[in-house]
């Protein structure tokens, strides 16, 4: 029973250790060590929700509302529009499995997750269902920005128009890029 024990505590000491390595890693700020050592830490941090930015601390947090969209168009021009998850339209019991998807797409908006844009980009293929005959297809992923309400006011007016923020665009020439 005591190398069993032993045996547990190595590996929950090796996890513990990693995970605190990847974390640091992540939030270090740009710089030739943060590049080289990403690559171990991607795999693990980007599918858990784990990823960070700092847009939401002083001194300019991020006071709008936004939401990510992208609009596809294959190859014969017909353009289908995707809405990524909108957790604010959910009831609460809904809400809490989901609550790390608002944070994925703020995170999009800084230019250190690039790569992730490209990954989002193809999720919204492989949702969209297109078949090899669409390919190729050019994806455009978007913002709609709305501005807070005022202040005193409880609520924006859900009528004013959203200014949209052009995020990325990528083309993929195949089914078997995307599906990779």
């Amino acid at each position: 029973m005591t190398w069993r024990w032993t045996a547990l505590r190595l590996a929950l000491s090796a996890y513990i250790l990693f995970h605190l390595a990847a974390t640091i890693t992540w939030v270090l700020p740009n710089s030739p060590i943060k590049q080289e050592l990403m690559p171990w830490f991607r795999s693990y941090m980007l599918p858990l929700g784990l990823w960070q930015a700092w847009g939401m601390f002083a001194p300019d947090p991020l006071d709008s509302t936004i939401t990510l969209e992208s609009q596809v168009t294959d190859a014969k021009g017909m353009r289908r529009i995707y809405e990524f998850t909108k957790v604010a339209d959910m009831p609460w019991w809904l809400k809490m499995p989901k609550f790390r998807h608002p944070k994925f797409a703020a995170n999009l908006m800084v230019d250190e997750y690039t790569p992730q844009r490209e990954m989002a980009a193809r999720h919204v293929v492989r949702a969209l269902g297109l078949g090899p005959e669409s390919f190729p297809v050019i994806v455009t992923l978007y913002y709609q920005v709305k501005p807070p309400p005022p202040l005193g006011v409880g609520q924006s007016d859900p009528m004013a128009p959203s200014r949209i923020h052009n995020l990325a665009a990528f083309e993929f020439t195949s089914w078997n890029e995307v599906h990779r």
